[in-house]
């Protein structure tokens, strides 16, 4: 297919035909690569009961700084690159392309060097003690080390997405998730390295997946072309890709600095009955449920978003309206199910993380029924916040990911724990996601109204 074939077809084919082709590889790509961490928090719960599950829990925060990065990278080149397809600028979306590349390496390099030096001070500021840090440290020591590989494939990957390869993105996921779950398990129950053998694997399992990618790109045969000269810090183009993907960036160093207050004040109320080492490999549950179908919706949202971005870039505002509500209406029923589920049968779902901790069942299924009674909810924000986000408006997806993240859930993290001891933890996420999802609801209020009077200009000039 010509590049000209695979840019018509975002502006001329049916939206629901357009949206399965787009977002079902996208979502079996996310579902399939939510595995890592649901894996090796299996595997890990299973080797090492609690203690280690409770230690995966603390290194998450700070991969998620790490992949926070990644992300502006990744999601604002790509955003960038869907609108300069629709506006037919091929040569300006590979000269981003090229700019994006250099700062994955640089960025690798400044996160790797201080991560590696500052790793036992992140670790106690994200909540570990005596118990949980060596197994802690011995887990992310590795996971660092393999900086460079989590932003390649995370981020280079979604310009696969960008220009319509999503095919190629969705077997990039699935070999990397299928190489880490048997590098996982060969590490851990053949070669019984300990701790290390599921960081060794995931990193392993990205660097395949990075080496795949760049492959593909350098074999010719993708949309846009790695081009050696434009390979370099623009810094017109680096302020442009920051400003785009400043939102997703920052959602996730939030959510990092959340998970860190989470994990001190889950330390801090977890006594009596359950621990705080309990506390932490029950949240570490929750985090892989909430993650197992957050996943599916930011793979539907990233299957939506060359759509939105192709047809705003060339002003077929119909076209994006359609996406948005196909896109508002599915997300919603499946995040309605999934979490009728949970509340029904929580134990049937958490039982994989239980099957050497069967103490933590009451309570793990107490804190997911109360953590993920709002996720269609959820489902909402994301998709209205990457709409606005596919449209070139970075500051209102901004806004809405701090007002969630932080002017809500902050404050609600250490006031509840102090009425309500660990169900305060619990109960904070709902809260302030079922504000967000208010908000939202508002802002596509009016955004809907914009498109309707431009749709209705456009029939008017129409000849």
């Amino acid at each position: 297919m010509s590049r000209e074939d695979q840019a018509r077809q975002l502006g001329e084919l049916p939206i629901g035909r357009l949206l399965v082709k787009f977002s079902f590889p996208a979502v079996l790509g996310m579902l399939v690569n939510a595995t890592y961490g649901i894996v090796d928090s299996i595997f890990v719960a299973y080797v090492f009961g609690r203690d280690g599950l409770a230690a995966v829990a603390l290194t998450v925060p700070i991969m998620m700084i790490s992949l926070s990065i990644g992300m502006m990278i990744g999601i604002g080149t790509n955003t960038l690159i869907s609108i300069r397809i629709g506006q037919n600028r091929i040569d300006e979306a590979e000269r981003l392309l090229g700019t994006a590349l250099c700062l994955f390496l640089v960025s690798a390099v400044v996160m790797t060097t201080l991560g590696l030096i500052y790793i036992e001070p992140l670790l106690r500021f994200f909540g570990a003690d005596e118990t949980t840090l060596p197994l802690a440290k011995a887990f992310l020591r590795v996971i660092i080390c393999g900086t460079i590989f989590m932003q390649v494939a995370f981020g280079v990957n979604s310009f696969l997405r960008g220009e319509g390869r999503v095919h190629i993105a969705m077997v990039t996921l699935i070999i990397s998730a299928i190489v880490n779950a048997v590098f996982s398990a060969f590490f851990l129950f053949v070669l019984k390295t300990g701790i290390y053998g599921p960081a060794c694997a995931t990193v392993i399992a990205q660097a395949t997946s990075s080496i795949w990618i760049a492959w593909y790109y350098l074999s010719g045969r993708s949309l846009l072309r790695w081009r050696l000269q434009y390979i370099r810090l623009d810094l017109s183009r680096v302020r442009l890709i920051c400003l785009m993907g400043l939102a997703p960036c920052l959602m996730n160093l939030a959510n990092s600095v959340l998970l860190a207050l989470a994990n001190n004040q889950i330390n801090k109320y977890g006594t009596g009955t359950w621990s705080g080492v309990d506390g932490l490999a029950v949240m570490r549950i929750c985090q892989s449920l909430f993650l197992l179908l957050f996943t599916v919706v930011l793979g539907i949202s990233q299957g939506a978003q060359p759509i939105i971005g192709y047809n705003t870039g060339a002003q077929r505002y119909d076209r994006v309206a359609k996406t948005l509500l196909i896109t508002l209406v599915g997300v919603f029923g499946l995040c309605l199910v999934y979490t009728s589920i949970i509340q029904l049968f929580p134990h049937a779902i958490i039982y994989p993380f239980m099957i050497n901790n069967p103490e933590l069942a009451p309570l793990g299924e107490h804190a997911c029924r109360i953590f993920m009674m709002m996720f269609p909810g959820v489902g909402l924000v994301v998709i209205i916040s990457n709409y606005f986000q596919a449209t070139g408006r970075g500051v209102t997806s901004l806004v809405i990911t701090l007002t969630r993240q932080v002017v809500i859930l902050i404050p609600l993290y250490y006031f509840l724990p102090q009425y309500w001891g660990l169900d305060g933890i619990w109960y904070a996420t709902p809260f302030s996601d079922g504000f967000a999802v208010l908000l939202c609801l508002v802002l596509l209020g009016f955004e809907y109204k914009r498109l309707t009077q431009r749709i209705a200009q456009q029939c008017l000039n129409a000849p």
